[in-house]
């Protein structure tokens, strides 16, 4: 078997062309993009030339922490250099991909971690880190890193229009978004205008509106998955701008921005990494309304696939029209202190998932998210 090997940073030329379409989050220069700080790198394991391998893999390498959490509240954390990757290894045949863990292992050390996200149930990488006879399971505890879930996608033929988008969703969502869109104006009662942003030079307005309204939702203040305007965020957003990558979509009410859709776009795919929306105007529904002008925006420009990327709700659920299922898996070195982060992390998570079944069952869950969710607001609408 040809063997992987750490190629340390990867050199812009390389050619991929024989691995296949590389998506997005494979591709070095995107990978490039996302690095904001001296302690965060890319590492490329590779099999065969250097310049035209035959197996690819790049990590993001970063400082991170294994969460100890019950629900959706972290009770510890322990620091770790986390080895992160999206999407599969590229392979040219797939039976390279076994031979890729054991230099993995040598390279991240006792105190690093591997992060898979998003593997795809049924492929090459899920059987082979699941298989019991596996070789990974000789060099690395694999645990899976919260429950399995669907990952919505839209997905069109070439030349749909909007109304061909609709057509695949089911009746009663159909009527919701007709009946939405037809009285979103009204309800706003100030003219509704949706502006994209696509180009560098819109970047710095970019990043403040977004920073706005993303302060008044409750993932920023609840869950810390905001958006602000830092000089990092600048440079990625303009870097992803440069490469012809970035759309980004700011709805207006007036002169006031009240929410955001921010995603990239490679080929005929947009992938929609973040949105939110001031919960002042939620009644009426503007995360639909935001949807739905998108796509008809993007249909219009040929890009015809969308992908919610990980995670699933009800609003993924009616606004899709295929899915697939996937899960994130740590990978955790064998030996001290690995073994012991692992068994903790598997007695954590069974503890969590059993508390969240057991509140879902008893019809609890989602009532206790609409509480906290709903104090968080207040608690930041009582402080401005």
């Amino acid at each position: 078997m040809i063997p992987w090997y750490s190629a340390g940073s990867s050199d812009e030329a390389m050619d991929l062309s024989a691995l296949g379409p590389v998506p997005l989050e494979l591709d070095p220069r995107w990978l490039s993009s996302r690095i904001d700080s001296s302690d965060k790198y890319v590492q490329y394991f590779l099999v065969g030339d250097k310049q035209y391998p035959s197996g690819y893999a790049p990590f993001f390498v970063h400082p991170g922490a294994l969460s100890y959490c019950l629900g959706e509240s972290t009770v510890f954390h322990i620091p770790v250099l986390r080895y992160a990757l999206q999407a599969a290894p590229l392979c040219e045949n797939q039976a390279l991909l076994a031979g890729l863990f054991e230099p993995l292992q040598e390279a991240i050390g006792r105190r690093g971690v591997v992060f898979f996200e998003g593997v795809q149930a049924g492929s090459p990488l899920a059987d082979l880190l699941l298989s019991p006879d596996s070789p990974v399971r000789d060099l690395f505890h694999v645990v899976p890193y919260g429950p399995a879930y669907t990952r919505r996608l839209i997905e069109l033929s070439a030349g749909a229009q909007f109304e061909d988008y609709l057509r695949t969703l089911g009746s009663k969502t159909r009527e919701d978004v007709r009946r939405t869109r037809k009285n979103f104006s009204v309800k706003a009662k100030n003219p509704v205008t949706m502006i994209r942003y696509t180009e560098p030079e819109q970047v710095d307005e970019l990043a403040d509106v977004l920073a706005r309204i993303s302060r008044k939702t409750y993932q920023y203040h609840l869950l810390g998955l905001g958006l602000e305007n830092t000089p990092e965020h600048i440079r990625q957003l303009r870097a992803a701008a440069t490469c012809g990558w970035l759309r980004a979509y700011i709805l207006w009410i007036g002169d006031i921005p009240v929410a955001f859709g921010l995603g990239y776009h490679d080929g005929h795919t947009y992938f929609g990494h973040q949105v939110g929306y001031d919960p002042d105007i939620s009644k009426l529904q503007p995360g639909i309304y935001l949807h739905t002008e998108v796509m008809a925006d993007l249909l219009a420009d040929g890009i015809c696939r969308f992908d919610f990327l990980a995670g699933d709700n009800l609003y993924k659920q009616r606004m899709s029209n295929k899915f697939r299922e996937e899960r994130h898996y740590y990978l955790i070195p064998r030996g001290w202190p690995g073994t012991a982060y692992a068994h903790s992390l598997v007695a954590a998570n069974c503890l969590s998932e059993t508390i969240g079944r057991w509140l879902d069952k008893n019809g609890l869950k989602e009532r206790i998210k609409h509480l906290v969710r709903t104090s968080t607001v207040k608690h930041f609408r009582g402080k401005n």
